[in-house]
């Protein structure tokens, strides 16, 4: 199977060609996906980066906003004596208090909707709250609970009753003997992120939405107090709702980072949680940072790949259809070359063969002559002698006239491809080598039998038989057992095959597979040219699928086994009505 799918690729210039391309492409193909997965790797990578920096800035601005409320309110406590207006519940003294303290934070742009004081029960004893602010009666804080009980500020998010807010309480401490007797509870507009972190976020999209996934509202409070802010802040407020609006039921915020598709582009969303006093979560920020850029510039980078690819296997289609343009000349060249050589030393193997074979002739004219100027020169020459030598002479010119249009016509392949049969063509063959045959002692049997017939030039299967024949009798030159060479043929399928087996002990291994290769020879140089059993493959290839192998070959002959190699010529046979 993989040998036929070589062989087929092996055919022609366009199939190795396409092959190759093929090859690349699918290596290329796999090489930029494989490069793509990377480079959108590294894509999820920064994104998260770009949020986890984001989550610090938030945390680090949670810290600073805590640290610098609670280190404030302390001292006003303290320098204000706020614990003994608490335990003597005087609202005049703590509304003087709490009330420049609510628009001191106003003029230090923190956002700060309502100041609370109550008591060690957690009671509400007085609330100044913001005038943009629409006041709404709040449950206890959880915050101000464990600020009481474990006498320590406490701060997250939380609802008790009101609008989502961030609430920041601290316990107020007697001077003389540190007991707990209330608490200030301080509640802080969540926005207050992007009004710190504002020029952070430009290029990212922030929204904060409670557990139900509802999305924390402004409060309606005047942002006209507070630091300056830019020209578009509301509009990119607006625009932040609507975006997270538009997926907050496509996404989970369960997971730490998410990638969406919205129609303004890609983004890759990280969900921090928010976590209430009792461990309970009761919001989520979401910060989405827009990554099509990002991804845009990977594509690109693939499309240049791409391009790259695209003028690279242009230049090596180029440079192959040129090298291939060039390697056929070379091939071509190199096949006139030997067929000419091969042409030039097959005619001198043949006249060799044709000089063997007039050599006994000749000489029986050469004697004839020299018998009648001897009878002539003792005067014994008579009309009955003198017929005699002359119909010898006549016979032996005859047999020379033969043998010279026999090789002719062998020589003589024709222009045309026709009609060959089998049996004709190997008869002709062996009348041809036969007195170089029998001079070298060698019997041939042929049992070819049949009427076989094939499509191919005139004499291309006698010059197969004669040079396979001639083959034979070189390599049984040497052996000293009985030397038959055996014809035969069979048919199956409509293909037939013919043997050409001698006892000549068979070629060795190496040998069998290359016999048919241009120049190759066990022969002296000045004896074989290596090119007899190479143009049996070129002649064999003229016929209807026709090919030529070798084997070595165990064979029956009289009753005896004999050895040797075997050379088989298989072709297509056709019909007795098939026309040139």
């Amino acid at each position: 199977m993989i040998h036929q799918v070589i062989k087929k690729l092996e055919g022609t210039k366009h199939r190795i060609i396409a092959s190759t391309f093929v090859l690349l492409l699918g290596l290329f193909v796999l090489f930029a996906l494989f490069d793509l997965k990377n480079r959108f790797s590294d894509y999820k990578y920064f994104s998260l980066e770009i949020n986890n920096h984001v989550e610090k800035a938030y945390n680090s601005e949670l810290i600073y906003l805590n640290t610098r409320i609670i280190n404030y309110l302390n001292r006003v406590i303290k320098e204000n004596n706020l614990a003994e207006m608490t335990i003597r519940r005087d609202l005049d003294g703590i509304k003087t208090l709490i009330d420049p303290l609510l628009r001191d934070f106003g003029n230090r742009y923190v956002p700060v909707f309502f100041i609370s004081v109550v008591d060690i029960n957690n009671k509400e004893i007085y609330q100044a709250v913001d005038g943009s602010f629409e006041y709404m009666n709040a449950l206890p804080s959880p915050a101000t609970k464990e600020a009481l009980d474990k006498n320590k500020p406490t701060h997250g998010f939380e609802f008790h009753g009101l609008p989502f807010h961030y609430n920041i309480s601290i316990p107020i401490v007697t001077e003389n003997d540190k007991k707990i007797c209330g608490a200030v509870e301080l509640a802080l507009n969540p926005s207050w992120f992007d009004f710190k972190l504002r020029w952070f976020l430009e290029e990212i999209r922030v929204a904060i939405y409670t557990v139900d996934q509802q999305p924390v509202e402004d409060f309606g409070f005047n942002r006209d107090r507070f630091y300056p802010l830019p020209p578009d802040y509301g509009n990119k407020r607006a625009t932040d709702k609507a975006f997270f609006q538009s997926i907050i039921k496509d996404i989970d915020v369960q997971k730490k980072s998410i990638e969406v598709k919205g129609k303004s582009g890609h983004y890759m969303i990280s969900s921090f949680p928010l976590l209430g006093h009792d461990q309970k979560e009761v919001g989520r920020l979401l910060v989405a940072s827009s990554m099509s850029k990002l991804r845009d510039r990977q594509w690109d980078y693939f499309s240049i790949w791409i391009l790259c690819f695209i003028c690279t296997i242009g230049l090596m289609l180029i440079i192959s259809l040129i090298g291939f343009r060039k390697y056929e000349k070379i091939i071509v060249d190199q096949e006139k070359k030997i067929a000419h050589h091969s042409k030039r030393c097959a005619q001198a193997e043949m006249l060799s063969y044709i000089g063997h074979q007039w050599r006994q002739p000749l000489n029986t004219l050469s004697m004839a002559i020299q018998n009648l100027e001897l009878q002539n020169q003792l005067g014994k020459l008579n009309k009955d002698l003198f017929e005699k030598q002359i119909i010898l002479a006549n016979k032996n010119v005859d047999y020379l006239t033969h043998v010279i249009e026999d090789w002719r016509a062998l020589l003589t392949a024709g222009a045309t491809r026709q009609p060959i049969d089998l049996a004709k063509s190997v008869n002709r063959a062996i009348d041809i080598v036969r007195p170089t045959l029998d001079h070298s002692r060698i019997l041939i049997e042929n049992r070819i039998e049949g009427s076989y017939k094939t499509k191919g030039f005139a004499n291309d299967i006698v010059q197969i038989t004669v040079n396979v024949l001639l083959n034979a009798k070189d390599a049984l030159a040497g052996h000293d057992g009985n030397r038959i060479i055996m014809l035969s043929s069979s048919e199956e399928n409509g293909l037939v095959t013919v043997r050409f087996q001698d006892s000549g002990g068979g070629m060795p291994p190496t040998l069998l597979q290359r016999v048919f290769e241009a120049y190759l020879t066990t022969k002296d140089d000045s004896v074989g040219t290596g090119l007899g059993l190479y143009l049996c493959r070129q002649l064999a290839e003229n016929l209807e699928n026709g090919k030529v192998w070798a084997e070595n070959q165990e064979f029956g002959f009289d009753g005896q086994r004999y050895y040797g190699a075997c050379i088989y010529l298989q072709f297509r046979a056709i019909n007795e009505g098939v026309s040139p």
